[in-house]
């Protein structure tokens, strides 16, 4: 259901016309607005909102004719802003009179749904976007003006970090002796007596395979460890 009262974020609103006041271009549409980084994916709402007030026409061409207190300083801006409001929410300053300009964003919402038959969710943002153009009118605080968004992917700033290449750990570089497989023969443990006690003794063999043997040459190997260390300390 569309609505009498436009909405769109305060601080997207401040930051459109803070950039108009500098230039204001003959022609404002979607693509004007993302030049200036101004309500990413949301241009539509800002758009509506300039259109609400008179700026630009339904083609998006600026209203010369509405648009000459941009130029002029603060003061003369603020003025002209005022009148703006005052017209455009004509219904709004008929039922509190002056005293809308410095209502809060709360005490507006109940009107703006009542008027609107809004929800409370659009309600609350049409009486915030009235209090945002108010306060740029000179009735209290401006809303922030957003920054432009970092292209830096980690929010911090806008200039990129230079990459740094991960470098695998280099392996450790294994001798000639370590180059063919390795093998551990299984421990043994033979009893020994020494002096009249049976004393443990455990003995761990380490065996380095040629890399070029076969399965003969690693079965003979074995054997032989068997044989003549294993075997022979039993």
């Amino acid at each position: 259901m569309a609505t009498s009262f436009p909405y769109a974020a305060g601080g997207s609103i401040a930051k459109a016309i803070a950039q108009f006041r500098q230039s204001f271009p003959p022609i404002v549409n979607a693509s004007t607005l993302k030049k200036f980084a101004i309500a990413p994916n949301n241009e539509s709402y800002v758009i509506a909102v300039l259109r609400f007030l008179g700026f630009i026409d339904e083609e998006g061409n600026r209203r010369d004719d509405n648009v000459g207190f941009f130029y002029g300083a603060d003061a003369a801006f603020q003025q002209g802003l005022e009148t703006t409001l005052r017209a455009a929410y004509k219904p709004l300053f008929d039922d509190f009179g002056d005293t809308a300009l410095d209502k809060s964003r709360d005490d507006l919402v109940p009107w703006f749904r009542a008027t609107d038959k809004s929800s409370q969710i659009v309600g609350g943002r049409q009486a915030a976007t009235f209090t945002a153009l108010a306060a740029l009118a000179g009735h209290g605080e401006p809303p922030a003006i957003p920054s432009a968004p970092s292209t830096s992917g980690n929010g911090s700033s806008g200039k990129p970090k230079p990459k740094t290449d991960a470098k695998p750990t280099p392996k450790p570089e294994s001798n000639s002796a370590d180059a063919g497989k390795s093998a551990t023969a299984n421990s043994h443990t033979p009893s020994v007596t020494a002096g009249g006690a049976d004393v443990g003794l455990t003995v761990r063999i380490e065996v380095n395979l040629p890399a070029g043997g076969d399965q003969s040459t690693y079965d003979a190997i074995f054997k032989s460890i068997r044989k003549n260390l294993i075997d022979g300390l039993s």
